[in-house]
């Protein structure tokens, strides 16, 4: 199949290219965009969001996806702060 624009790009983590559809680069990207957030968006990305009457507004990754998937998305996010410390 043919596409009008390029579907590769170079990952940040590996420094190789990889395709734009694959779920490496998903992500990938998806851990550079909560690395974006501020503190505060990122506890609520992750934990969800309640009002002040305790009842739940925004369900976050843990609740939505799991434990184990906030903890892989976490050590990702880890491992691109090292890859930019670099």
């Amino acid at each position: 199949m043919t596409y009008s624009h390029d579907t590769t790009a170079i990952s940040e983590l590996t420094g190789q290219p990889v395709s734009t559809w694959s779920e490496n680069w998903q992500h990938e990207c998806e851990a550079k965009a909560v690395l974006a957030m501020s503190k505060e968006q990122r506890n609520t990305f992750f934990n969800g969001r309640k009002d002040e009457n305790g009842k739940t507004v925004d369900r976050g990754v843990i609740a939505i996806r799991g434990l184990k998937a906030a903890e892989d998305l976490k050590a990702l996010m880890e491992k691109l702060q090292e890859t930019r410390m670099r």
